[in-house]
């Protein structure tokens, strides 16, 4: 149901203005303290996490409480990681149609959402199928890694060209509007070899070219950059070759937040670039082997909000949020709350967050406020399992909820070096709360495992 305002009803107008609440109209203007404009997920679907398992319908509900949160844009990865082309008669499989497929669907469902659409690319990392002729391989070095080709090689060059037409244009024919396209230098992509060197304009000259395919399917589409992983040097060089070879092509920078940092490295970037940042939701207060939902959900009650605090007296446009599943749900909404103006202060978030998802009625709001900051570093699990005992009524089908209870119990079997109860518990956490099968890459929750959660029977670890 739509409703309009004419001129004739200036009362009834100003009454609806003041109904949508102050905070909501905050959001809205550029002027309020409190606002970001770009406040970005970035949700790559991969390596088996909650957003590659979810199905379209699924993962397109689930952004419509990402709009609700205070987010405005959404991004995927083109990712060619563990399948053959799609478009190759010769080579295309049903998994690697299948993931496309989905990508599109959920693109599609974000558009609907009203996010704008980012798109990221990592320029040479390519299909398995393209990596058969060891002619036009990378050459690895350090932090290159990946199903990397190389572009300095004719060949390369234009098969990794192709594979971004091939998407440009299936996307476009699709319905996709693309606003944005954001290359990654590295973690995937880099070739080492001396054609390639340095890898930073390379990558820089391989992504203009790219962007030129883009904006022939998608011509409001603008290039990005982001600068995981970037030295200083790289930052000079591709400034330098900004400046003199492409004035005024770039127009935003997504700075890397290195870990444990609540702010990016304030370099230069060319002129008429916007700042982002790009910012990892995927840990807590501080990173280590509870990164990525190994010890269930994470939440950085000081972390986030400083990290917002810092953006804004930088000056920055907004942030790319990096995210790999449902267990940084809490971040999310203290972060794009924040940085949306729709919640003045992290626990009026929390309060929103508690009322909508966990159930609670008002009364319960502030004891939902705590119990939250406090299973971050639990003093007491037991006191905080009778604590949730009393407000999680709807427990048993509410994932965001029992996602807290293993949190606890994880806690409580890590300080007791208890490998059995740790590694049953968080099988638990991963099948029957976060609904994930198998998991690859440093989502892995064996990968970091510290030593003493081995099992000493015969019984399989995940």
């Amino acid at each position: 149901m739509s409703v309009t305002v004419s001129l004739a009803w200036p009362v009834i107008a100003v009454l609806l203005l003041l109904s949508l609440g102050a905070a909501r109209v905050a959001a809205e203007n550029p002027e309020s303290e409190h606002f970001l404009p770009v406040r970005e997920l970035y949700a790559p679907a991969h390596f088996g996490n909650a957003y590659e398992v979810m199905g379209a319908a699924e993962m397109a509900d689930y952004l419509v409480e990402m709009k609700w949160m205070g987010f405005n844009a959404y991004s995927d990865w083109f990712t060619a990681t563990d399948v053959n082309d799609p478009y190759s008669a010769e080579h295309a499989d049903e998994k690697s149609r299948h993931r496309f497929e989905k990508k599109k669907a959920i693109y599609l469902a974000a558009q609907e959402a009203g996010l704008t659409l980012n798109v990221i690319i990592c320029p040479n990392h390519v299909y398995l199928n393209q990596l058969a002729d060891k002619k036009i391989a990378a050459t690895k070095g350090r932090r290159i890694q990946g199903q990397l080709i190389c572009p300095s090689t004719p060949r390369g060059r234009e098969m990794i060209l192709a594979n971004h037409r091939n998407w440009f244009a299936d996307t476009a024919k699709a319905g996709i509007k693309f606003d944005t396209v954001t290359a990654f230098a590295y973690d995937y992509g880099g070739c080492a070899c001396d054609q390639c060197s340095p890898w930073i304009l390379t990558s820089a000259k391989l992504t203009r070219e790219i962007h030129k395919i883009a904006k022939e399917y998608h011509p409001q589409i603008v290039p990005w950059l982001c600068s995981w992983w970037w030295s200083g040097e790289d930052h000079k060089l591709f400034n330098a070759w900004a400046a003199s070879e492409a004035p005024g092509w770039l127009k935003g920078m997504t700075m890397h937040i290195e870990y444990n940092q609540t702010r990016p490295k304030d370099v230069p970037v060319p002129e008429g670039c916007r700042k982002l940042a790009f910012v990892h939701i995927g840990y807590g207060e501080r990173s280590g082997y509870a990164t990525y939902g190994k010890m269930g959900p994470v939440f950085g009650p000081k972390r986030i909000p400083v990290t917002i605090a810092e953006l804004k007296k930088l000056g920055f446009s907004g942030f790319q949020a990096y995210s790999e599943g449902l267990f940084d749900d809490v971040n999310k909404m203290v972060l794009a709350g924040l940085a949306s103006g729709w919640h003045p202060t992290p626990d009026a978030a929390l309060r929103a967050y508690a009322g909508r998802y966990l159930g609670a009625k008002e009364a319960d709001a502030a004891r939902w406020v705590s119990l939250l900051k406090q299973c971050v570093d639990p003093v007491n699990p037991t006191e905080l399992r009778e604590e949730l005992d009393s407000l999680g009524r709807n427990e048993a089908t509410n994932w965001r909820i029992k996602q807290w209870r293993s949190r606890l119990d994880l806690v409580e079997y890590e300080r007791a070096k208890n490998a059995e109860r740790f590694l049953d518990a968080q099988d638990k956490l991963y099948r029957d709360v976060y609904g994930l099968g198998k998991v690859e890459h440093v989502l892995n929750p064996a990968v970091g495992r510290p030593d003493w959660a081995r099992r000493s029977t015969g019984k399989p670890d995940r």
